[in-house]
């Protein structure tokens, strides 16, 4: 294969990188190139010795996917991460899948929390509402033991979903660079 050919092969895959991004790398290969020639190696030894421009392509497009996560938490911009990851190996893709139908299966309690969380840490608010709304005679120290009880378990819970949320955002980027180096044949970060 000649530079030319590896040069199209590999900016045809980079077709959803941004335009900029995409020229940078072909600047970099190009470079690899002549610093290959200069050593006295012919394009097709230079080529050997850089990989599969499709391959490159596709580590070069989760790598750029991955930071892109990191730098704007978005589920679109997840979800993209993921697609490109699961595209490096099948066992990947394998991984995912299972991992989005347990997420799946756990979507009706994560809706309950969302939803419970909240009214839990408004208790007091929606008791003190409904002593406008029907009379403050209507309420017993039982509501509004309740009600405070709510409050206080409710700001635990949304403390410790903020952690644990944060927490699998980390473990979600470590597991996609992870699998991003077992593509490239590395052992460790």
């Amino acid at each position: 294969m000649s530079k030319k050919q590896f040069l199209l092969i590999l900016k045809k895959y980079l077709r959803k990188l941004p335009k900029n991004e995409k020229e940078d790398i072909l600047q970099d290969y190009e470079e690899y190139f002549m610093v290959g020639v200069g050593e006295g190696k012919t394009e097709s030894q230079v080529v050997e010795a850089l990989g599969s421009p499709k391959q490159i392509a596709k580590e070069l497009s989760a790598v750029y996917a991955i930071n892109k996560v990191e730098q704007k938490k978005s589920v679109r911009n997840m979800f993209t991460a993921l697609f490109s990851i699961m595209g490096l190996s099948v066992m990947n893709c394998i991984i995912i899948i299972v991992s989005l139908f347990m997420l799946l299966i756990l979507t009706p309690f994560i809706i309950a929390y969302i939803i419970g969380v909240p009214i839990m840490i408004l208790s007091p608010l929606i008791l003190i509402v409904m002593g406008f709304v029907n009379g403050f005679s209507t309420i017993g120290s039982e509501e509004i033991f309740e009600s405070i009880k709510g409050l206080i378990i409710g700001s635990l819970l949304a403390f410790l979903g903020y952690y644990i949320a944060k927490f699998s955002f980390v473990l979600f980027i470590k597991n996609l660079r992870w699998n991003i180096s077992l593509a490239r044949g590395k052992q460790l970060l």
